[in-house]
């Protein structure tokens, strides 16, 4: 089947916006570019006048099964106060025998409720609820019954407030996520797969923490490409399951921002003797990417802090050149010294980057601000990376922020600090080719190119005006999404 994609306004090649420009696809490859008008036997033409034609987008940094299982379950992220939240509470265990919640922002940054506090909502049902960074929860009693010993010597475990952190908070995780059925993962995967299509985007970066979870996803028959990289501390599992890439968030080396968990070389703003948590020790992190690059394995790190990217940084750099992981990638990197940006262009290192979280975390008046000071103006300093040369690969986060590539291209665009606001083709490539280098996949995917896979994006709308919506998305040269003419 040859189709022609023809008379769109605008088609992204090379970086660029280009007009009078047709697109020919053959056996799901991109099989020519030509100049518009220009005589192409076919079997069929789709008109997209009126609308842009871009590469599918990626999503570099998703924690695939969980993203569907949060659409399911209690969304705290309605709420922005105690009061509210605990409101919510009330309303749900009416109808539910527990709360298994994600989302929870207090208002200006707060502390999360107590064990006290939930245990007066409700002593019999068990309530788990995340903040909106993940990287902290409160329960209540029963909850924590639930858990049992597995939280009892668990780094981050605060019995008193029925709060949990660090390694607490993955050990409390993960056990929510095994009670899950194989059933129930698989509609979470078909959830998220169309979701996904429905936001243009043809490939996910899939974080998977199981084993278990690998061979269910391999089962499925998805209509968009995933790429799926095993969380574990043992990165020979990954190689003994075929895969090529390991880790994501775990190994973690630090939190987040927002629980006071990221590890910093000074001190957070307003808790002036503390400079966050480490949840690996260097030996241990070293060790880690020494038996990655022996497995011939990618390796996807989560830091957030500066002093959580020196670890990796160290870790990186005392294993020979020849030894090392064959594509390395620091998730979030969301506060950079310049030191640092030069030592991972020099090394080659790719970045996952979140832009929506400046959106909704950035500004002389937003969480950043609040928990850094004035370092608010060192985070995600994608105009600095990008001048130094290093590959930025576009992500969500998802469950944290919804999956939606326009989203993050406008909010890097937008960033909050002018100085590290980006140029919209910029934006688009980190979502696009950005992405599809740091999987190690831009032979194939992530641009229009000849040869390449026809995995599409069609918008239409007013890309100066930032009101741009997906109309269709191609996989491989088929519409999984929308209607074409």
């Amino acid at each position: 089947m040859r189709t022609l994609f023809a008379n769109a306004d605008w088609v992204f090649i090379g970086g660029k916006f280009a007009q009078g420009v047709d697109l020919l696809v053959e056996g799901g490859l991109i099989a020519e570019i030509l100049p518009r008008g220009e005589p192409c036997p076919c079997d069929m033409t789709i008109d997209i006048a009126g609308k842009s034609l871009l590469p599918a987008f990626w999503d570099a940094h998703v924690h695939f099964f969980q993203t569907g299982i949060r659409a399911i379950e209690f969304d705290a992220g309605e709420y922005r106060t105690h009061s509210e939240l605990f409101e919510g509470i009330i309303d749900w265990l009416a109808t539910h025998d527990s709360i298994n919640g994600y989302g929870y922002s207090p208002e200006g940054d707060g502390e999360l409720p107590s064990r006290e506090e939930l245990d007066k909502i409700s002593a019999e049902k068990p309530i788990f609820i995340r903040r909106v960074d993940g990287h902290s929860s409160c329960t209540n009693t029963k909850a924590l019954e639930i858990f049992g010993e597995i939280l009892t010597s668990a780094k981050g475990f605060d019995f008193e407030r029925g709060h949990l952190s660090l390694e607490a908070q993955v050990v409390a995780d993960r056990f929510m996520l095994a009670s899950i059925s194989d059933e129930g993962l698989r509609d979470s995967a078909r959830a998220v797969a169309q979701e996904a299509l429905s936001k243009g985007c043809a490939s996910i970066g899939a974080l998977i923490p199981s084993p278990r979870w690998v061979g269910i996803l391999r089962e499925i028959d998805l209509p968009i490409r995933t790429f799926p990289r095993l969380e574990t501390l043992e990165p020979e599992t990954a190689r003994e399951l075929g895969l090529p890439r390991v880790g994501g968030c775990m190994p973690m080396v630090d939190g987040a921002f927002g629980s006071r968990t990221a590890f910093l070389t000074e001190p957070y703003e307003d808790m002036p003797s503390h400079f966050g948590e480490c949840e690996i020790s260097q030996t241990a992190l070293d060790d880690w990417f020494v038996r990655a690059g022996k497995a011939g394995l990618s390796t996807a790190v989560h830091a957030i802090g500066d002093g959580a990217v020196d670890m990796i940084l160290r870790s990186i750099e005392g294993i020979p050149k020849s030894e090392r992981p064959w594509r390395s990638r620091i998730e979030h990197a969301e506060l950079l010294r310049d030191e640092q940006i030069e030592k991972i262009a020099e090394h080659g290192i790719s970045l996952a980057v979140q832009p929506v979280f400046e959106r909704l975390w950035g500004g002389a008046e937003g969480m950043y601000f609040r928990r850094l000071g004035e370092r608010w103006r060192m985070t995600n300093r994608y105009r600095d990376l990008l001048d130094a040369g290093v590959v930025l690969a576009g992500s969500s986060d998802s469950y944290i922020t919804p999956i939606d590539p326009l989203a993050g291209i406008f909010s890097a665009v937008e960033h909050p600090n002018a100085n590290q606001a980006i140029r919209l083709e910029e934006a688009i490539e980190m979502f696009t080719i950005g992405a599809a280098k740091s999987e190690g996949e831009e032979a194939m995917l992530g641009e229009i190119a000849v040869g390449k896979s026809a995995d599409l994006a069609v918008l239409s709308g007013n890309w100066a005006m930032g009101e741009i919506e997906v109309s269709a998305t191609v996989v491989g040269g088929e519409i999984k999404f929308g209607k074409l003419s």
